[in-house]
This record gives C-alpha cells, sequence and structure tokens, in this order.
C-alpha cells in the first residue's frame, strides 16, 4: 500500500516473514566459511592493532611499538611513496621531523578521525606543535595569506579532513614545497575526484615533473579495493605516486598478530515479495486514511507559491500540486515509507509502536510553543488518528528480529559487540526491543549512534539522534557503560572503538568496504562475525568469496547507472577551461566552482537571513542534433545570483551544450565566477575579494603609540630677537570685568604676529579677562623699535611673579607695549599705604607685605581700626600684639591659579569666600604692614595671566607654522581655525578639537562612500561597507597622522601649575646644544582625531570642496591602488551616468515621487531606492536600493552634522551633546517611525454602514441589497514605508505585524516626542521594525542627491518627512535624547568589574533567549556616542512576552516584566537601572556632603578657641608665617 502511487517507491529492504525461525542449533547455522587470508584483512587488520583496555575512566594511547612486520613497512616508507597498512604513520612522521624543517599534513576522511589521530599525534611525538583543523574552526573564512601563515607559525604537523588541505591549496595558501610529508588516511578513498585524487594529479604530478620539490607521500589504507576491479589498485598506485606494499619479510609474525572472527551465516527464513507490501495493521490504514484526507490547496507550501506570481513560483507550483511536492506531504509519505519498512523487518507490533510515536511526538509540538505551518496544517489530520494501547514488551517480532534476539542470547563469554543495521530508523527501533525483551534487556546495556543531527522540522522519533547524544553513545561504550551498540554506517569507518568479541550485520552489507570494515570491528581473539541473510541456501551463504563476488556486483550495479548518465560529459571536462591566476598560482576547474559560488552569494547577500543567498539555476533544452542516431537531447543552464550584485553580473549560461543537468550547472557556476573575477569580486586567490585584498591591513589598534614631542615655535623666535631684522605688531585689547576702559597694548613679536580668536582668561569662576587681537598686523625694522615703546612685558611679569622668583635681567619671548602708561618696576610697593587715597581710587592699585618680597595683595576693605578677633575667619597667631589704632585692611592674595582657559571650580574659588558664623572678615592686616603700587592693580593681573597668554600665542604659532608649511597648498585662510583643530580636550586649553574633528569624521565618511561607489560600480554593499570602515578606521588614520608628521602638532601638555617663565637666554643656551630626539606617548585615537579635525576645519574654510583636498593631502592613496580621491562633482556625474537613462517609473511609485516635490530626471534612481533585495522581478537594469542606502546614510550624517554645527553662541552644542542628537535621529527606530509617519497620499475607502444594515434586517454581505446609502467612505493614510518594492513572504508579514504595533503606540510616541519633549525609545523598541524601514530612507536620500547634486533638495526631502523638523524640535526644547542603552554605559562602564552590566531576557514561550553583557562587543558605543540597535529580525511569535533582569557588578537594579519585543525588555531594564544608580549616587553625594558639613562646622567651632592655641603657627597675616627660608621645591612659599 503506497501513499502516493504517482510517485517511486522508496529503496526498502528485502524481508523475509514467513513467520518461521530455524533453530540455532541447526547445521546451517554453525557453518563457517573456511576462508583463506586476504590481502584486505591484513590492511585492515594491521591498521586496526588491538588497544589497551578502554575500560578506564580515562582511555591513553597505546604507547608505540615496533613489531617486525610494521618495521618492515615503516623502513619501506623511508625509501619510496606507500600504501601500506601502518597504525599512524608516527614513526615515518618522527623521521621527517628530524630530516626536514618542513610541515607534515595528516590527512583523514573525517573529523572524529582526526581528532583521533591528533590525540595519538600529540602523546607520541609531544616535543613538536600539532594542530587538528576542521570546518568549525571556520577555515573556509581563512581567505588571506596572514591568517594562515599566523595559524600555522612553528606548527609542524596538521591534522585535518581531506579537503582543507586540498583547498587550501588550490587557492595558494599551502604550497607542496612547503610540507615533507603527507599521510593520507584511509587513502583507499582516493579516486576520481576526490580531493587527495586532485590534489595529486593536479598539482603534486606536474610539479614533480618540472622538478620541483614535493613532498613524501604514506598512505594508510584497509583496502586498496572500492571494487571488485583488481586494475583499481594501480589507479590507486598512479594517482598516490605510491606503490602498495604488504609485509613479506616478517609473514609469520604478521599472522600470528591478525585477528581473524569465525564468520557465521545465519539465515532468519524466507522472503517475501518485495514488490508487495506487508499486510498493513490498522493503525497505518488510520494513516493511510488522515493522509489522503489532506486538501492539498490548503497546504502552506501551496499557498506561499500562489501569493508569489512569478514564473518561478508558478513551475513551483505545479509541482508542488501534481506531484504532492511540499513539506507537509513529504513529511507524512516519510513516515509512511519508514513505517513500511519497519513493518517489513520488524513486525505490526513495531509498526504500531513506531507510529504511535511519532504522531504522539508530533501532536505535542503542535501544544508547545508556535508550531511550523506544515505542522498545523497537518494537525488536524493527526488528531483524527485513534492511537491504540501498545504493549510495553515488543510482541509479534518478525523472524528477523526472533533470530537476532537468539543470537544474542546465545553469544558466549562477555559480550561487547556492535549490531550494524541500514536504516536510521531501524537504529531506534532495535535498540528499544534489545533493551526492554526478555532474552536481552538484562544481559545488554545497549545504546545507539546514528552520526547525522535531526533533520529541521521534523520529528526525530525512531530515526534521528542529536549529535550530544552520539557522543554519549560512544564514550559511554568506550568506557564500558555499554556493551552493545546498535549503530549504521557511521561506526564502519576510522571511528576508535574498544576491542569487540562481535559483530553482527542485521542487514546485509551494501558494498565490499563496507563488509570489510565491519568484519574489522571483531578484532578480539575467538570473535564472531554474524552476517544474517534471508535464505541458507543462497550463495551467500555458503562461500566468502561467493559473498564476495555478489557484493561487488551489487555495488558495481548500482553505480552503473550513475556512471553511464555522465559518462560522455565526463570525457569533456578534461578540455573545459581552467581559470588560472598566474600571480598567485590559485587555480579553479569546472569541478571546483560550484560550492565555491554558493560561498560567494552567501558572502555578498543581504544581512538578512529571510532573503535568497544561494545561486538559482535554470535549465533549459536546446534542440538535438537530427543527424545524430542518439537524437540525444542536450541542456544548458543559465544561473541568477543575489539582487545584491550589479545587474550585468547576476545572469550567466553556461558556455557548451551537455546532456547532464549537473554538468551543465556546473558550466554555468564556472561562467558566473569568471565574470566575478573579472569584474574583481573574486580576488587572485580565487575567493571572495576582501578589503585587505586592495587596502593594507595594518592591524590592531595599538592604544597608544610614541610620537614626536610637541613642536616648540620658541627656539625660532628666541633666534629671530637676536638675528632677525624685523619686528612684527598687533593691538592687543584687554578687556577687564568692572573695568570701563579696556587696557591698550602693542604685541611685538620678531615673527609674523598670529591672529588669534577673542581669548577668555578666566580670573575665578565668574569673571574673566578678554584678549583681542587686532586684526591688522605692522610690520618695521628693528631700528624703529624705538618708536614702538619701551618693552613692558619685564614689568607686568615683575607685578605678578617678582615676590615668587627672580624676572629682571632677561628679555621675554613676547613684548607688550602699554598706550596708555608707563610701566617700570619701580612701581612696585613705591608709595605708602595711604587708606584715603587708596579708597578715592577709581582703579586701586595693589598692596604689598612689607616682608622684602613684596608679597601682592587685593584690598577688600578698608576698617579704621583692629577689629575684634571673633569677627575674623582665620585670624594671625599674634593678633592680640598687633597695634589697636591704626587702620586695617581686609585682603586676599594674588592667587596662583589664575588665567585659565577653563573656569575654576567653584568650590575651590577663593573669591567665593563669604561671611559665615558671624565671621565678617576672612583675613586682616594692619596698614603698617604693607606698602601700594604706583599703578593700578589691572596691570598686574595682566601680568598674572601673561603665562596662559604665551600659552596661547605658543599654539597659534604651532598652528601658523603647519598651515603654512605642510598645509600650504590648501591655502586655508583661518589660523584660529587650525588651532582649535590641533589642540585635544586633556590639554584643558581655549578650546579643543572635539567639535571639529566631529563634522571631520562625518565628511571624511562622506567622501570615502562617494569616491568608492563611483569608482568601483561592480561592488556590492558589503564590500563597500567593510572596505569604508578599514579605510576610515582609527588605526590608518593614525598611521596617516603620522606619516604627515601631524604628530608634533598635536597640543596636549596642560599648563604647569608651578609655572616659570623661559627667555630668550634660555632658548638660545639650549639650541647650542646638541639637538636630540625626543618623543611622547599619545593615544592612538586622539592622533587619528587631529586627521579628521583638520578635514573639519577646511570644510569649514572652504566648504566640501576643500576638505576634500584635505583629505587627499593627509590621506594620500598609493599609486598602484585602483582607489583615487576625486571631485564630489566628478563622483556624483559617475553615478549619475551609471542609472539607466530609459526607466519608467512605475505607476505606484508616482505619488511619492509627487509628495517629496522633487521630479526625478532618472527614474531609475527612485525605483532602485524602493526596491527591497528579495524584489525578485529585477530586470537586466534594475537594482535593489543597497548601494544607495548605502551612500545615503553618508548624505545623511553630513545634513543632520550641518545642522548641528549652525547651532552657535549661546545656543551652541557640545560634543557629545552633537554626538546624541545625531545618533537620535539617524537611529533605526527614529527613521522607522518617520516612515510610518510620512504620509505621502490618502486613499478613499468604502465600507459598507452595518448599522444600517443590520435595520434593514439584511444579510451583512448580500451584495445585491447594498445600496450607496450603505456605505460610508473613509481616507486611509499611504504612508511612505508601502512604497518599498518586495516580493518576500516574511517582509509582508513583518510589515503587517509592525504596523499593528505602531497604531497602538503612536499617540503615545507623539505625546512624548512633542509634548513631553523627550524620545521614548522603550516604546519605539516596542514597534520593532526591522531595518529596512531605515534602508529605504536613507537609500531615498541617496537616490535624491545622485539625481540632483543639492544638498538643499535633500534637506527639503528630509522636511517633508519630517526628519529635520523632529531634529529642530528637539533642539529648540533641550530635549533628552540620550539612548538608555549609552546612558548606563557612561553610568556603569562595562570594562570595570564592579559594574560590568548583564542582562537577562526572558519569554514567556522559550525561557531564558539572552544572557551577556550588553556593550562587551561595542568598546566604541559612547566615545562616539552613537547607538547600535538590534535589526528586529528575531520577531516575537503570537502571544510572546518578554521579561528582562538586569545585574550591574552582580548585583541586581533592574526587573521588568510585560515588553512586545526583546529590545524593548532590554531598554526599559537599562531605563530602570539608570534610575536607580543615579538615585544611589545622589544619595550617596548628600551623605558626603552632610560629612562634609559637619567637618566645616567641626573647624569653625575650632576658631572659636583661644586663638594663640588655635593658630600657633600662624603670621600676622593670618597665612602660615613666611619664615626666611622656608619655601617649596620649587621655592614658593609655603601658604594656606
Amino acid at each position: 500500500m503506497d501513499l502516493d502511487p504517482g510517485k517511486d517507491k522508496s529503496v526498502e529492504m528485502e524481508v523475509d516473514s514467513n513467520g518461521s525461525s530455524q533453530d540455532l542449533n541447526d547445521e546451517s547455522f554453525k557453518s563457517a566459511v573456511d576462508e583463506p587470508l586476504d590481502l584486505k584483512e591484513l590492511y585492515q587488520d594491521a591498521l586496526e592493532e588491538p588497544s589497551e583496555e578502554l575500560n578506564d575512566e580515562v582511555s591513553t594511547p597505546a604507547a608505540l611499538t615496533a613489531r617486525a612486520y610494521q618495521l618492515e613497512m615503516f623502513e619501506a616508507s623511508l625509501k619510496q611513496n606507500i600504501i601500506v597498512a601502518m597504525d599512524t604513520g608516527s614513526g615515518k612522521t618522527q623521521v621527517e621531523l628530524e630530516q626536514s624543517d618542513k610541515r607534515i599534513w595528516f590527512l583523514t576522511p573525517t573529523v572524529a578521525l582526526a581528532r583521533q589521530q591528533h590525540q595519538v599525534l600529540q602523546s607520541q611525538i609531544p616535543s613538536v606543535k600539532a594542530i587538528m583543523l576542521c570546518g568549525q574552526d571556520g577555515v573556509d573564512s581563512w581567505s588571506e595569506q596572514a591568517v594562515w601563515d599566523a595559524i600555522l607559525l612553528n606548527v609542524r604537523i596538521v591534522v585535518s579532513t581531506y579537503q582543507i588541505l586540498f583547498d587550501a591549496n588550490v587557492h595558494s595558501f599551502v604550497h607542496l614545497d612547503s610540507l615533507s610529508l603527507i599521510v593520507i588516511d584511509e587513502a583507499h578513498n582516493c579516486s576520481k575526484s576526490h580531493p587527495i585524487s586532485r590534489l595529486m594529479t593536479e598539482a603534486y604530478l606536474p610539479a614533480k615533473t618540472a622538478g620541483l620539490p614535493v613532498p613524501s607521500i604514506l598512505g594508510l589504507t584497509a583496502s586498496p579495493l572500492m571494487s571488485n576491479n583488481l586494475a583499481d589498485i594501480d589507479k590507486l598506485e598512479q594517482v598516490l605516486d605510491a606503490v602498495c606494499r604488504t609485509p613479506t619479510l616478517h609473514r609469520e609474525e604478521l599472522l600470528a598478530h591478525v585477528n581473524r572472527p569465525e564468520m557465521l551465516v545465519v539465515p532468519y527464513g524466507g522472503s517475501e515479495d518485495p514488490d508487495t507490501d506487508p499486510t498493513p495493521t490498522d493503525l497505518m490504514i488510520r494513516f493511510t486514511e488522515a493522509y489522503h484526507r489532506l486538501d492539498i490547496s490548503k497546504d502552506p507550501d501551496v499557498l506561499f507559491l500562489k501569493a508569489q506570481r512569478t514564473e518561478r513560483a508558478r513551475e513551483k507550483l505545479r509541482q508542488a500540486v501534481t506531484k504532492k511536492d511540499t513539506l507537509a506531504q513529504k513529511e507524512l509519505r516519510g513516515i509512511y515509507n519508514r513505517a513500511l519498512l519497519v513493518r517489513r523487518q520488524v513486525g505490526p507490533w513495531a509498526v504500531d509502536f513506531y507510529l504511535s510515536r511519532t504522531v504522539s511526538h508530533m501532536l505535542a509540538e503542535l501544544e508547545s510553543g508556535e508550531p511550523p505551518a506544515h505542522l498545523r496544517y497537518i494537525g488536524e489530520a493527526l488528531r483524527s488518528i485513534p492511537i491504540p494501547a501498545i504493549s510495553k514488551e515488543p510482541i509479534q517480532l518478525s523472524p528477523k528480529v526472533q533470530t537476532l534476539l537468539k543470537v544474542l542470547a546465545s553469544h558466549q563469554e562477555d559480550p561487547v559487540g556492535i549490531v550494524f543495521v541500514q536504516e536510521r530508523v531501524m537504529v531506534s527501533i532495535v535498540t528499544h526491543i534489545i533493551s526492554t525483551h526478555p532474552l536481552t534487556k538484562d544481559r545488554y546495556r545497549t545504546a545507539s549512534m546514528i552520526g547525522t543531527a535531526s533533520m529541521p522540522g521534523k520529528t526525530r522519533n525512531h530515526r534521528d539522534m542529536t549529535k550530544k547524544e552520539d557522543v554519549t553513545s560512544l564514550e559511554g561504550f568506550r568506557r564500558g557503560r555499554f556493551n552493545l551498540l546498535v549503530a549504521t554506517s557511521v561506526l564502519e569507518e576510522g571511528i576508535d572503538v574498544p576491542i569487540c568479541n562481535f559483530v553482527i550485520c542485521f542487514d546485509e552489507p551494501p558494498n565490499i568496504k563496507s563488509f570489510i570494515q565491519r568484519r574489522g570491528r571483531a578484532r578480539e581473539r575467538s570473535s564472531t562475525l554474524y552476517l544474517m541473510v534471508g535464505d541458507a541456501s543462497g550463495e551467500s551463504a555458503t562461500d566468502w568469496r561467493n559473498l564476495e563476488r555478489l557484493m561487488k556486483e551489487k555495488y558495481e550495479d548500482e553505480m552503473r547507472q550513475t556512471a553511464e548518465l555522465e559518462l560522455v560529459d565526463d570525457s569533456r571536462i578534461g578540455g573545459y577551461p581552467v581559470l588560472e591566476v598566474g600571480s598567485t598560482g590559485a587555480r579553479m576547474t569546472i569541478r571546483d566552482v560550484r560550492s565555491h559560488l554558493n560561498h560567494f552569494c552567501a558572502k555578498v547577500s543581504s544581512r538578512s537571513r529571510h532573503l535568497q543567498k544561494e545561486p538559482y539555476f535554470v535549465i533549459g533544452k536546446v534542440c538535438s542534433d537530427p543527424a545524430s542516431p542518439e537524437r540525444q537531447t542536450l541542456l544548458k543552464a543559465t544561473v541568477l545570483l543575489p539582487a545584491s550584485l550589479a545587474p550585468d553580473l547576476r545572469r550567466h549560461e553556461s558556455l557548451w551544450t551537455w546532456t547532464s543537468e549537473k554538468l551543465a550547472i556546473m558550466d554555468a557556476s564556472f561562467q558566473a565566477y569568471q565574470a566575478l573575477y573579472n569584474a574583481g569580486l573574486v580576488n587572485d586567490h580565487l575567493l571572495p575579494t576582501k578589503v585587505s585584498d586592495f587596502l593594507a591591513d595594518l592591524g590592531k589598534d595599538p592604544g597608544h603609540i610614541r610620537v614626536k614631542t610637541q613642536f616648540d615655535p620658541w627656539p625660532e623666535v628666541a633666534h629671530a630677537w637676536q638675528e632677525g631684522s624685523s619686528l612684527y605688531s598687533r593691538r592687543l585689547t584687554i578687556l577687564v570685568p568692572g573695568v570701563e576702559a579696556p587696557l591698550e597694548f602693542e604685541f611685538i613679536l620678531p615673527v609674523p604676529v598670529p591672529y588669534m580668536a577673542p581669548l577668555k582668561l578666566w580670573w575665578n569662576s565668574t569673571s574673566a579677562l578678554t584678549l583681542i587681537t587686532g586684526a591688522e598686523m605692522q610690520e618695521f625694522r628693528k631700528q624703529e623699535v624705538a618708536s614702538a615703546g619701551p618693552d613692558h612685558s619685564h614689568a607686568l611679569l615683575a607685578m605678578a611673579f617678582a615676590h615668587r622668583f627672580p624676572i629682571q635681567g632677561r628679555q621675554y619671548p613676547i613684548r607688550l607695549v602699554s598706550t596708555q602708561r608707563k610701566l617700570d618696576v619701580d612701581g612696585i610697593a613705591a608709595l605708602e599705604f595711604d587708606p584715603q587715597l587708596y579708597e578715592s581710587s577709581s582703579q586701586p592699585p595693589l598692596v604689598r607685605l612689607v616682608d622684602g618680597r613684596n608679597m601682592p595683595l587685593f584690598v577688600t576693605k578698608v576698617l579704621p581700626s583692629k577689629p575684634p578677633v571673633e569677627l575674623i575667619f582665620k585670624p594671625s597667631s599674634d593678633h592680640a600684639d598687633l597695634p589697636e589704632d591704626v587702620p586695617y585692611v581686609v585682603y586676599k592674595p594674588l592667587g596662583k591659579a589664575v588665567g585659565q582657559f577653563i573656569p575654576p571650580d567653584a568650590a575651590q574659588d577663593q573669591d567665593n569666600w563669604t561671611p559665615k558664623n558671624g565671621k565678617l572678615f576672612q583675613k586682616v592686616l594692619p596698614s603698617t604692614h604693607i606698602r601700594m603700587d604706583d599703578f593700578p592693580a589691572i596691570f598686574a593681573q595682566v601680568g598674572a595671566v601673561i603665562p596662559a597668554f604665551t600659552r596661547a600665542v605658543e599654539m597659534s604659532l604651532v598652528a601658523a607654522d603647519l598651515m603654512y608649511s605642510r598645509l600650504g597648498c590648501l591655502q586655508l585662510d583661518n589660523l584660529p581655525l587650525v588651532t582649535t583643530a590641533l589642540i585635544s580636550s586633556g590639554s584643558r586649553g581655549p578650546t579643543n578639537y572635539e567639535r571639529l574633528e566631529f563634522i571631520g569624521d562625518t565628511i571624511l565618511k562622506f567622501c570615502a562612500c562617494l569616491t568608492a561607489s563611483a569608482l568601483f560600480p561592480t561592488y556590492h554593499e558589503r564590500l563597500l561597507s567593510q572596505w569604508k570602515d578599514k579605510l576610515v578606521n582609527n588605526v590608518r588614520l593614525c598611521r596617516a597622522s603620522v606619516d604627515f608628521g601631524l604628530d608634533e602638532y598635536i597640543i596636549n601638555s596642560v599648563s604647569s601649575k608651578k609655572w616659570r617663565p623661559k627667555f630668550v637666554e634660555d632658548y638660545l643656551d639650549e639650541m647650542k646644544s646638541p639637538e636630540s630626539v625626543e618623543t611622547r606617548q599619545l593615544s592612538s585615537k586622539m592622533v587619528a582625531d587631529v586627521v579628521e579635525s583638520l578635514i573639519g576645519a577646511a570644510y569649514m574654510c572652504g566648504g566640501m570642496s576643500k576638505a576634500l583636498e584635505c583629505i587627499a593631502l593627509l590621506m594620500p592613496t598609493p599609486k598602484s591602488s585602483p582607489f583615487k580621491w576625486q571631485e564630489i562633482g566628478l563622483s556624483r556625474a559617475q553615478l549619475f551616468a551609471l542609472a539607466p537613462n530609459d526607466a519608467i517609473l512605475p505607476e505606484q511609485l508616482k505619488p511619492l515621487e509627487k509628495a517629496m516635490g522633487y521630479t526625478f530626471t532618472k527614474k531609475s534612481l527612485l525605483k532602485e531606492a524602493m526596491t527591497h533585495p528579495s524584489c525578485s522581478g529585477l530586470g537586466n537594469a534594475d537594482s535593489c536600493y543597497e548601494r544607495l542606502e548605502f551612500l545615503g546614510d553618508a548624505i545623511l550624517d553630513v545634513i543632520v552634522v550641518k545642522r548641528l554645527m549652525a547651532e552657535t553662541g549661546p545656543n551652541e552644542l557640545a560634543h557629545n551633546d552633537m554626538h546624541e542628537h545625531l545618533s537620535s535621529v539617524v537611529t533605526a527606530d527614529i527613521m522607522a517611525f518617520l516612515a510610518m509617519e510620512w504620509v505621502i497620499m490618502q486613499k478613499d475607502t468604502y465600507e459598507i454602514d452595518r448599522a444600517k444594515l443590520d435595520a434593514l434586517d439584511l444579510l451583512p454581505f448580500s451584495q445585491s441589497k447594498i445600496t450607496p446609502a450603505n456605505l460610508v467612505s473613509n481616507k486611509e493614510d499611504w504612508p511612505f514605508w508601502r512604497f518599498m518594492r518586495h516580493n518576500s513572504q516574511h517582509v509582508g508579514a513583518t510589515q503587517t505585524a509592525t504596523q499593528e504595533r505602531y497604531l497602538a503606540i503612536r499617540d503615545d510616541i507623539r505625546a512624548a516626542i512633542w509634548k513631553q519633549n523627550e524620545l521614548p525609545w522603550a516604546l519605539l523598541a516596542r514597534m520593532g521594525p526591522q531595518k529596512f524601514y531605515s534602508d529605504i530612507v536613507e537609500s531615498l536620500i541617496g537616490a535624491v542627491w545622485v539625481d540632483s547634486g543639492s544638498w538643499e533638495v535633500c534637506e527639503h526631502v528630509l522636511n517633508q518627512m519630517g526628519l529635520l523638523p523632529l531634529l529642530d524640535h528637539l533642539l529648540k526644547t533641550k530635549a533628552h535624547v540620550m539612548h538608555p542603552n549609552v546612558e548606563l554605559q557612561i553610568l556603569a562602564p562595562p570594562n570595570k568589574r564592579e559594574t560590568r552590566t548583564e542582562f537577562v531576557i526572558i519569554s514567556n514561550k522559550r525561557g531564558i533567549i539572552n544572557r551577556g553583557t550588553e556593550f562587551e562587543d561595542e568598546p566604541s558605543a559612547v566615545d562616539d556616542g552613537l547607538v547600535s540597535v538590534e535589526p528586529y529580525d528575531d520577531i516575537p511569535a503570537h502571544g510572546e512576552v518578554f521579561s528582562c533582569k538586569l545585574f550591574v557588578g552582580g548585583k541586581q537594579v533592574a526587573d521588568v516584566t510585560g515588553a512586545g519585543t526583546k529590545e524593548e525588555a532590554r531598554v526599559r531594564a537599562a531605563e530602570k537601572g539608570c534610575l536607580v544608580i543615579k538615585a544611589e549616587r545622589k544619595a550617596e553625594e548628600e551623605r558626603k556632603a552632610a560629612e562634609a558639613a559637619k567637618a566645616v562646622a567641626n573647624e569653625d567651632k575650632g576658631h572659636n578657641t583661644e586663638n594663640g592655641d588655635a593658630n600657633a603657627e600662624d603670621g600676622p597675616s593670618g597665612e602660615k608665617e613666611e619664615v626666611p627660608g622656608r619655601r617649596d621645591a620649587d621655592g614658593d612659599t609655603v601658604m594656606n
């Protein structure tokens, strides 16, 4: 009974089910085949020597032994290439290691065998490094020579599967001349197109013929025969350039060590007609009926194909319906075919057991979670099947199984064996029967091994086992926990298993190779091989040689049909063209190309897992030649590649015609791959092109590097003072707080005086001196210096610093000349203090202590007499001894930390002292202790800020040297801007480069994206993105900075708090000493940032063209590079020219064009911008949006950054604020929301007015009774996202689900943005949009710019879309825009153990689905403020909700529930975590503030004690007494 008569039956075993079984004592059962010693058996037994007992907890490889026959083979291997029976070839390996420094490569057919051999080699040759390579190591992605060189560094032995070495050699990563020996395990596999066969014929033999060095070859095999043709041995010898050797010198010893199992042929009865199905059970009948009740028209695969509306889908639909070729149909047919097999081989109980377990498992899947569509479709049919009660004990077993049980029960000694079965489903059935049947359950501890992973979407009951279960079974068998293993052919070859004393072939071996391998598993002495056959009188039951012959014939019959189909075409393959690269030696033949093309497509395709990533083939028939007697049908293949590729690279046809579809596909694949190579998308190693192929990899970011010390302009200035003939002057105007009239100076240097931006030098936390340099510069001869006036710099410095260090007698590099009055050091402390004169002066002078050093003091108040000590905050220790009836002054010292570029902290500001606790005066002095200057104190203030002014002049001179020398060709005209571009934030200078770096980074990204897009029109988006990232990363920018010499112009040093003037004489003396190269250590990011800040400065000076000139100057490209920086207009014109001219805009896109307010010149650009990669209707000239999205992303950033930079004055944004705003408006969530909000048009819709119908008592959908009065009209918004062209069921379903979530929360999002002035990140995450929403926003902007070349038009479109109005609103309202993930990382840096953040996300349907540190792989998230939001590919199941726990430093700080998406759960947890952390820190700050207040109160209380005790060490001024010689290390007086 066949479920589908139109479908071919599956191949099934012939089973005798006549119900009879022969007695185990029957003579036929006991007959053994008189079998002579066979060559193949010698190989098998020699290869698989008995090892030590493996029942210990830890199995240890046996030590090397050197039996005579092994030594014979070993010695032979040293003389020539041989194929021989040896254990691991370790002796030969050891000799090669000693004789050569080259590498040895050990090859195996399977990963498991490679692992086994690797362990043996490691244990037996521990002196060298041996590694194992397999697919799990990602070897297929090692596409650079540097990777291979690094992996193989210092490695002497490599163990791998065959394909790895073949691929590595084909792609020229591993050359044969680098190897001394290749050991090939299971060498009998090396025939026809086997990887090693091809390695030998295509690389080894040609190299040897050419006289080039080649490695030795050692082949290990159990049998050189794969068929009954002895000529195959000659072929194997030819292929491996080796000779097959069998031991001859020590044959007697070999025979002594070879254990041949006794083979018993076990008949189990006659066989029924294989063409007749066995009698079905009732359950089988019910299953068949359920299958036939399925309505094919409702099959999910059929419904899906109906919705596609493509030619390809229609063809698939036809096949699906006519052949019932759907997943659900095949699932049920597969179950039934396996049921037939079980019924034939095992019996009625077993088939009911199998079907009941399978159906129950599938129904359980329906009840758990969201089952797949095909399972839901067949669910109702399965539910209709009545499941009978099944006996727990196996009954009604077939004669074959009964015979198996008797064999197992009768086996003598302690049984350790393997039962080999053919079909995977039989493994579980037989295992269950042996484990539960009374004859065997107590004697055998049974496990099973299949060796294949479970098939997706299908039940694993009685068919599959997981890899983990396989490993557990095998390990348990090795360690003795199991003594019987039921397995498929997975255990035939190579895998190390314990010595068995019996092997049972439940099914006849399919070929001679299987027979030999199975036989070799019974290696223990007195072991038995049971071969079960249906008929005792058959030829296979009487003689081994007849059995061997029959199996060979069967094997050859199976292979003959396949061979005949390709016989003619196979002879032509050798003449097919070969793609070979002369520079590397890499080659590609028609045999290799299919897998490489698949790999290429997977690499270049869109990142979405729901899109086509594999090439698609169409087979076409070519008219056969009428003259040909065979009238053979000839075929050609066309391959279609993914839409991510350029239009002219997506379609390719086979070069020749073929009789085989397989070879026609190989031909088309070759033509496609060759075209990809010619287009530069495949490199010279014939692998997918990587950025490193044309952009050198500079390694990892070092973090810090040694660079030149900062350029010092003062030696040149000093030399000019001595030798120069000209002086230069600018007017310097100084605005002093509280003084109406500004101070005027001539600022003179012997070199051109740099123009400087207005400079604020902060006196305290609230007031600053403003220094303004004049726009005009005068030049005059040194002889005219007298006309400029005397140098007042000396006097100004003396006013502020003479009390600390000597000033007289030397020249300061900067000359300041007051234009208002004479300034001389003689005026310092020149007058007696006169209270009346002091108080009447509009610009009072400084007063100075009469202590010999003239310490400068500011008087804040004059008192008529000595104040009571109770009113003084810090009275001097001798206050009681001071005179009573003289005037006193309240004073404050001239602080050291004045003239800062950044306002000081108010808490540390000495000028901020206020009366408290009854203390009216901070410090007082009698007038007899002080004298007055003969000029206003404001000049001393100017002197006090000269160090900071000198530092600012130095910065400008450094920038001027760079701007007029190395950057001279750019003709920049804004020195203050260039100066800003060189100052790091860590220098605490008057400004810093961060804002310029921000815009420079954006401009550089845009120029890189634009130029690459124009120069490489065939490059797909992923390659362009990788190229851009590598071009503008910090490592490359840092290298460019150092190569250009920018490192010595970077200003990062902080002004010393213990400043000392350096005079012209000091610089001249230093110039006499030999020059030494000094270096400093800087952050590599800082060195890189200066490149971007200079690009930003160039942009601010001269726009985009000037910025591009700067980029080309600072980041030149090698002459050999295909990439060259080119003008913006030229790149735009090239991209415009690439777009087709004659494209007709689809009707559905015309409303979009109208709503944009812009008419495209080339309609193809708008069409491309709105075409998703899934759109299978792409014509030859059509492209998807990916490349435009790549460019549009950069264009959008430029527009937003320009808007942010436009905020000036009090609204000017700091660097971090700019980053936050950029990342907020261009994040995927915001752009997706705008794509849904932007209504392109409104469509009128009508629907039935159900209320009127009910009133008329009409049927709701009775069309004949509907009138216009029964209809209501609506206007349906047609948002922007609906205009995206796609052809994906997944995309459509996603859009529908996202729209539903958007409609549910849009009002809340709008209110949060426009009323509450914040970005609702959690709500946006609940919307859960996929990336294509933001992609079409960016691609549209890219298309508009390419078509118009106008930034203004792009801004207009963004205004229409609502993005720029949103940005303006956020800026105007100063909204909080920082993403919670970024804020959390700032509050709790993940790189610190005590603040490490961990999110645990839990689904109500799937349990814990994500656990890990949020920013573990995103170290730059805070640095650049950008938020990396997951694409919402993991769409929640129906009814699925999420919760999230957030841990910081191991402590739970947040627990949120009820989230609609994973990202919402994470964002809400981050929001809550931020609130908790800030609350904890606020409480901690309040606690510390309270403790500080308490300490101050205690200090004040101490000042109320006896003055002599409280201030015993205080001098008359209330300061520490200035004892002569009591100074710090820098000569400063020790003061409070």
